[in-house]
C-alpha cells in the first residue's frame, strides 16, 4: 500500500528546529518523510539531514520523497536508539537538532498484514521491522507468563480487567495457540464483564492491543 501521512504539528516543528541552511538535523523517526522534506528543502548543499527509521516500506516512501534533496540527505534503516553509533559510522560529531515522532502510524495501522490492529484480522506480528529476527505480538501472547501478561496490559495499556484478560489468553493458549489480530481481539472480548462490554464506547480490545505494539 502506498504510505500517506500527516505529518503532527508540522509547522511547530520546523519552527522549533530553527534550521539553518548548514545545519545537521537528524529525524529520528522518519515515517514517510514528512516532516524531514521539510527540513530538507530548508538546507543548502552544504546542510545534511540523516532520516533514521526501522520500518524498511517508511524508507522507500521516504526515499522517493526526498529525491529532489538526495545530495543533502543520509538515510539509515535501524532504531534510534542507535544514534550514537549512527553518527559514529557517518563521522558526525554533534547535530543541530533532532527529531522524534514516536508511535505507530496511520500508514501502519491501516495495513492488515502487519497485525498492528484488531480492525482486520491478520497474524499477530506489530513489529516496525518484520526481519529483525525479535519477538513479535505472536510470542508475547503465546509465550510469555500469566504475569508478565498481565503487568504489560495493566501497566503499557492502562487496562483494568489486565488480569482477567490475560487468564482467558493463558487459558485459551494451552488448548491451541493464538496466531491472529482477530482471535486474540474476540479472546479479549470474552474476558471483558457483559457490564463493561455494555458500556464500553470503545471496542475491548483497545488497551490490550495498544499495550502490545509498545511492548513489540
Amino acid at each position: 500500500m502506498e504510505f500517506q501521512h500527516k505529518s503532527v504539528l508540522l509547522q511547530e516543528c520546523i519552527d522549533a528546529l530553527n534550521i539553518r541552511p548548514d545545519g545537521i538535523y537528524l529525524d529520528g523517526t522518519l515515517g514517510g518523510a514528512g516532516h524531514s522534506s521539510q527540513i530538507a528543502r530548508r538546507l543548502t548543499e552544504g546542510g545534511r539531514l540523516i532520516g533514521v527509521d526501522r520500518d524498511r516500506t517508511a524508507l522507500a516512501a521516504a526515499k522517493e520523497r526526498l529525491a529532489p534533496y538526495a545530495d543533502r540527505v543520509t538515510l539509515v534503516h535501524s532504531n534510534f536508539a542507535e544514534i550514537d553509533a549512527i553518527l559514529d559510522s557517518l563521522g558526525i560529531p554533534a547535530v543541530d537538532g533532532m527529531l522524534f515522532d514516536l508511535g505507530v502510524s496511520s500508514p501502519q495501522l491501516d495495513d492488515a498484514s502487519r497485525g498492528f490492529s484488531y480492525m482486520a484480522d491478520a497474524p499477530l506480528d506489530m513489529r516496525m521491522d518484520q526481519n529483525s529476527g525479535q519477538p513479535s505480538a505472536w510470542h508475547w501472547v503465546n509465550r510469555e507468563s500469566f504475569a508478565r501478561l498481565k503487568e504489560c496490559i495493566a501497566m503499557l495499556g492502562e487496562e483494568p480487567q489486565a488480569g482477567r484478560i490475560a487468564r482467558v489468553i493463558v487459558e485459551s493458549r494451552q488448548k491451541a495457540s493464538i496466531d491472529t489480530t482477530a482471535e486474540l481481539a474476540a479472546l479479549v472480548e470474552k474476558a471483558y464483564p457483559a457490564a463493561w462490554r455494555a458500556k464500553a464506547r470503545r471496542h475491548p480490545a483497545t488497551r490490550t492491543f495498544q499495550a502490545l505494539r509498545m511492548a513489540v
